[in-house]
């Protein structure tokens, strides 16, 4: 049975009930080729304007962003040295005031064990003109993430939170001395040949859309969402932070994942193996399926995005626009699902029992659980 195959009741059912208007599934394991599986259309709201999802479709992947952009680049600046897990946020972060702020490191920021809330709407603050003192709207984004209360003790728990990756980002810029689009465009996505993954800056002159981006949701203030980023905090920042804005396509997240299965691996190459697999197997904090840039499976069944027969020992990640990358570095497979599933509205359901059978039709496909 070819993926297509496989995958193809599943999608079937999915698209019936409307869970997302179409996706690209992507799928491989070492010594073997990938195998890209495309489905359904690129939108649902004008029938006329749809096209059908093919290989190359870009998607907004939200906060694989994460992993992808951010924690690619601090692997990289850290291997020259230039940054480090026990580096003090507030070295490179003078915004970081809040009260608690002095004993976060870039290992809290990275595993979401700094401390923080998991969301704060900025963008309502941002939108409306405040500007927190800062001279742009992307200052003070990192401005006003700085000086939000904590809601823990750092390094007490893990708590998923943006805020932790938008000072990330600006972290990232000030040891790395480049915007944080032109580190990961020069540190990660070039030498990958990611040809297709960036961000898109608001505050530049636009370029004509690319028509192979599937739009996100229709807000009722910007309208459709179409070829800019769908997360509110980045898009008043202007498109480009640590924790959202990157597109792109499932063919270059495959190169992604097959450079860090060969880090976890142990081998040489663009990231450092060493530092990528103690991120990859470090609990940001007691008790927690989250690592230093990555998740990993719950043990609770039916639980986990991951689906149930995906390896304990892996790890990933997933992105709010219906997008997820799963890794199992121990048997060098990796799993890719890219959805637009916040189309036309955030409020489908579906999306989880979407991810976990793909992510188990993706194992079984590759050669079965662990």
């Amino acid at each position: 049975m070819t993926l297509s195959e496989a995958l193809e009741p599943i999608v079937g059912a999915a698209l019936a009930r409307g869970v997302t208007p179409g996706g690209v599934v992507a799928a491989g394991a070492a010594r073997g080729r990938d195998e890209l599986v495309a489905f359904g259309r690129t939108r649902s709201d004008d029938p006329s304007a749809a096209a059908p999802v093919a290989a190359d479709t870009v998607y907004d992947i939200a906060s694989l962003t994460k992993p992808v952009a951010t924690m690619a680049v601090f692997l990289r600046l850290a291997e020259a040295g230039a940054i480090a897990l026990d580096t003090p946020a507030g070295a490179l972060l003078p915004e970081l005031v809040a009260a608690g702020g002095e004993r976060i490191t870039v290992a809290h920021l990275l595993g979401h064990a700094a401390g923080f809330p998991d969301h704060v709407a900025f963008y309502e603050r941002l939108w409306a003109g405040d500007r927190a003192g800062a001279a742009s709207a992307r200052e003070a984004l990192v401005r006003m993430a700085g000086a939000t209360p904590l809601a823990a003790e750092p390094g007490g728990a893990a708590r998923y939170s943006d805020l932790g990756y938008i000072l990330l980002g600006a972290a990232l810029e000030r040891a790395g001395g480049a915007r944080l689009d032109e580190l990961a465009r020069a540190l990660v996505f070039e030498p990958l040949g990611m040809v297709d993954t960036r961000f898109v800056d608001l505050d530049a002159p636009r370029a004509a859309r690319d028509p192979r981006v599937a739009p996100t949701e229709i807000c009722p203030r910007r309208g459709l969402v179409w070829g800019e980023v769908h997360d509110e905090n980045c898009h008043a920042a202007g498109g480009v932070c640590g924790h959202a804005g990157l597109f792109s396509t499932a063919g270059d997240l495959a190169r992604f994942a097959r450079a860090a299965l060969a880090a976890l691996g142990g081998e040489p190459g663009l990231l450092p193996p060493d530092l990528a697999r103690r991120l990859a197997t470090t609990p940001s904090a007691p008790g927690t399926t989250w690592r230093l840039g990555w998740d990993t499976p719950s043990g609770a069944p039916g639980v986990t995005h991951a689906g149930d027969l995906w390896p304990k020992d892996g790890v990933g990640h997933l992105g709010f626009t219906g997008c997820s990358l799963w890794l199992d570095p121990a048997r060098r497979r990796y799993a890719i699902l890219l959805t637009n599933r916040v189309h036309p509205s955030r409020e489908g359901t579906g999306i989880r029992e979407l991810r976990r059978a793909v992510n188990d039709a993706c194992l079984r496909y590759l050669g079965g659980a662990a």
